[in-house]
């Protein structure tokens, strides 16, 4: 039989495990509900009858159990359906079935050693199966797998591997950011999508880029600015839902979402320009009638020059298919490139800033007046 799966009489009970776990100091306060000390709903009891069915087809025939019910509620078919089941856990089951098994893993991951190292071995591989990625009680034991070991890049590796349920994306990133390691841009890339925007199709590097520029620009690392916007309030330990209906657990649970969602956002408003052909025509470059009047309506106005930098040429392209570019000789005789913004494009002008914050000749104003570098940040005062 499956190792992972906890047996009466052989395996000890959630109170038994719970006492050991509260004299190791885990980074959760934990309790078990259970009335008495030898009772636990996810041990099976190999006493109860067990109907012989196929394996080949364990979930073939007969009512599924209703969600929530123990190995002991099952019918003597469903035991039998359970047990073969458990052997290929990869394949689809009733939630019952799924809810059962990540009930005895919670308790797995509990026990440490080496019963902690295969649970956490199999959470990896359900992670890769269609019959376990939509499941949020999956979800909930592989955060709790990581936080249970302080590991920062373990939860990364969960955030970044498959989309995860909406309403756990962001307090997987709380989590990490309290294990302070920094934001991945595969992460920035599920988290947005998770969240409900267009596919990101920017290149790992770009996105790198564009992460780093805004890392620079916060001072931090993003999920530490998330997270000292929410005040200390927010690291307070909450009630976690567990799969073990006896188990009780708090653990901080910070939600990044709505202060890293808007950071996130203006990394790919672009997107729709650079989906543009290589070839496409670009915007006129002219000092005509239609690029003064941007200016003169402008709340910001991006300068550069020619750089060596490799992004230089997409840099020029993208700045050339906005109304407000125009190019002009400075009094040296050296092309200066100009950008106008109005104050509803800037998530615009942050997609260039990203590039051109760091090139020597950048200059940026703000209605008329000069910025320095280190003034230009999301929500900058000085930009208002």
């Amino acid at each position: 039989m499956n190792s992972l799966i906890r047996i009466a009489g052989r395996d000890r009970s959630l109170a038994t495990v719970v006492a050991d776990a509260q004299r190791r100091g885990l980074p959760v306060a934990i309790s078990c509900a259970a009335a008495s000390s030898d009772e636990d709903y996810a041990l099976l009891d190999p006493t109860l009858s067990v109907a012989r069915v196929s394996f080949d087809s364990p979930l073939s025939n007969g009512p599924a159990p209703d969600a929530g019910l123990s190995y002991n509620a099952f019918t003597s078919r469903q035991r039998g359906r359970f047990l073969a089941w458990v052997e290929t856990p990869l394949t689809p089951a009733p939630l019952a079935f799924q809810q059962l098994y990540l009930a005895n893993l919670e308790v797995r991951l509990l026990e440490g050693g080496e019963a902690a190292d295969a649970a956490l071995a199999e959470l990896r591989r359900l992670r890769d199966s269609d019959a376990w990625s939509q499941n949020s009680g999956f979800w909930r034991t592989a955060l709790l797998a990581a936080w249970l070991r302080q590991d920062g890049a373990l939860l990364a590796e969960w955030t970044a591997a498959a989309p995860m349920p909406v309403e756990l994306t962001g307090v997987a990133l709380g989590l990490q950011a309290l294990l302070a390691t920094p934001l991945s841009v595969a992460e920035a890339r599920q988290a947005l999508e998770a969240w409900g925007h267009a596919t990101v199709r920017l290149p790992d590097s770009a996105l790198a880029l564009r992460l780093h520029s805004l890392t620079a620009a916060l001072g931090e690392d993003p999920l530490q600015h998330a997270l000292k916007m929410l005040g200390e309030t927010a690291r307070t330990p909450r009630p976690w839902r567990c799969q073990h209906r006896d188990l009780r657990i708090h653990l901080p649970q910070p939600d990044l979402r709505r202060t890293l969602e808007p950071l996130l956002g203006e990394l790919t408003t672009i997107d729709a320009a650079e989906a543009q052909p290589a070839d496409a025509e670009a915007a006129p470059v002219a000092n005509d009638n239609k690029t003064q009047e941007e200016l003169a309506l402008a709340h910001i106005i991006l300068e550069f020059r020619q750089s060596r930098s490799e992004y230089f040429p997409f840099v020029l392209r993208l700045a050339q298919k906005r109304a407000g570019f125009i190019q002009l000789l400075d009094e040296d005789r050296h092309l200066v490139y100009r950008v106008a913004f109005r104050k509803s494009e800037m998530g615009a002008f942050w997609q260039l800033w990203n590039y051109v914050q760091s090139w020597s000749t950048t200059r940026v104003y703000c209605k008329g007046q000069e910025l320095q570098k280190w003034q230009v940040y999301p929500y900058s005062q000085y930009l208002r």
